[in-house]
């Protein structure tokens, strides 16, 4: 029915005459209102539904607990056990889960699945991996394991998909031995694991130090003919190169090149930080050149490094030319469009290409490691297509919890006669102070606060 609200209209007509409603018109109404998001016309509705009918009608009762599933869980799942008392055959549609799941609320589509086990339809494979998967990323874990079990009781053989989200959610909350007994245990149920199987353990090895397990797990892809992708070479490359480890990672990077893959701004990211962990500005410098050359420009972490490593040698022009390159790319810019909230996107960048133009590198640093804590410390992704965990092991050491580094930074905001220049406004330095204050140098925050109202 794709009018719900012209149907009622005909109704209410219907009801004014004194002509016959059938319970069923009600009912067929009301789960499309319920399905279609229209909630608060659908309580009006059920109201009327109720009144014409009661609650002696199965119809009634079949809407009312579609309606309790999707508002109050617990409530519907009383209901639902005074029907089955009735010995009342009342199913609960498949849809009512995906809707839940769908909304955010997939803690309560699990409640429902567990409580009401003998009331809901039949659900197929992909309903199941569809939960499982939601639960994994909420990091409700136990919960997704419990719903791999009552899929077993249930008959259902789950495929590689979903075990590949238990695998990922039991590695992102370190649970790395239960995450290889399912591995293990995959050919034992006839389920063949993928590269994207791998690619998260190998990627959870690393973020262990674990490099040579990793490298071990790697090297059995090729075995199982297997062929890892550009993000699984990262993320070795990048355990290497944060383990001052440069050597394997070259090498690992030019056995990529070998197998006709293409790297990408993480790859050219992740070396240049190796360059620039062993002291190395000038392989850093030529790496950064010889891909350029290549069209291939590093991620936002790449760029950070290599002018942070060249502002620690002193290098400052070369550093101010990198910083001045890096901000007409137009990832980097989306990037620190992300600090702000939405209330002025670019505001980190405007404060950003003053500090260059003014030729305070030390301070733009200090920036660029905030911008570089808040996202990437927190595990959130790169401009790049790379597996988000990738970033979560990733250590940074802002500067701008220095209250020296913070009043260096205003005090070049002066115009050549000694005026402060008028700086957007003070949403352009919130992000700065809320991480002062997550970080609870509430007194700095303060300092840094009063500072800002002298402009």
């Amino acid at each position: 029915m794709g009018f719900p609200e012209a149907s009622y209209n005909i109704l209410l007509v219907m009801r004014r005459k004194g002509l016959v409603q059938m319970s069923f018109g009600y009912y067929s109404i009301l789960r499309v209102l319920l399905f279609g998001g229209k909630k608060l016309l659908a309580q009006l509705i059920l109201t009327s539904f109720v009144k014409t009918y009661g609650m002696s009608d199965l119809s009634v009762c079949k809407i009312m607990v579609n309606y309790l599933c999707l508002h109050d869980v617990k409530k519907a799942l009383l209901f639902l056990s005074t029907m089955n008392e009735r010995q009342w055959s009342i199913t609960i549609p498949v849809s009512i889960f995906k809707t839940l799941t769908n909304d955010g609320r997939v803690c309560d589509a699990y409640e429902l699945l567990v409580g009401a086990e003998n009331n809901f339809c039949d659900m197929n494979v992909f309903d199941y991996t569809i939960m499982i998967d939601a639960l994994c990323k909420g990091r409700h874990i136990d919960k997704a394991l419990d719903l791999c079990t009552l899929a077993k009781k249930k008959g259902i053989a789950l495929n590689i998909v979903a075990y590949n989200s238990v695998i990922n959610g039991l590695c992102s909350q370190g649970c790395l031995v239960e995450a290889f007994r399912l591995f293990d245990s995959l050919e034992r149920v006839d389920v063949l694991p993928t590269e994207v199987t791998y690619g998260t353990l190998i990627d959870a090895l690393v973020k262990e130090g674990l490099l040579q397990d990793a490298r071990l797990l790697f090297g059995r892809m090729f075995l199982k003919d297997l062929r890892p992708a550009t993000r699984i070479y990262n993320s070795l490359i990048n355990g290497y190169c944060k383990s001052s480890l440069l050597e394997e990672a070259i090498k690992l990077f030019q056995d990529l090149e070998l197998r006709d893959l293409k790297p990408d701004g993480f790859t050219v990211g992740a070396l240049i930080n190796g360059y620039c962990q062993k002291g190395d500005m000038e392989g850093a410098l030529k790496l950064f050149i010889e891909f350029k050359s290549k069209s291939l420009l590093p991620d936002f972490l790449g760029f950070m490094y290599l002018i942070r490593g060249l502002c620690a040698k002193g290098r400052m022009e070369e550093s101010r030319s990198i910083l001045r390159e890096m901000l007409q790319i137009q990832l980097v810019i989306d990037v620190l469009g992300r600090v702000d909230t939405g209330v002025e996107s670019d505001s980190v960048e405007n404060l950003l290409i003053l500090l260059c133009e003014r030729g305070s590198i030390h301070e733009a640093v200090t920036v660029l490691d905030e911008v570089a804590a808040m996202l990437f410390s927190a595990g959130e992704n790169s401009s790049h297509q790379v597996m988000p965990s990738i970033y979560n092991g990733t250590d940074f050491h802002p500067l701008s919890s220095d209250t020296n580094n913070i009043e260096n930074m205003l005090k070049i905001c002066a115009t050549e006669d000694g005026e402060k220049q008028q700086l957007k406004d003070f949403d352009s330095f919130y992000t700065l102070i809320h991480s002062l204050c997550l970080k609870g140098e509430l007194a700095k925050a303060n300092r840094f606060t009063k500072l800002l109202m002298e402009l």
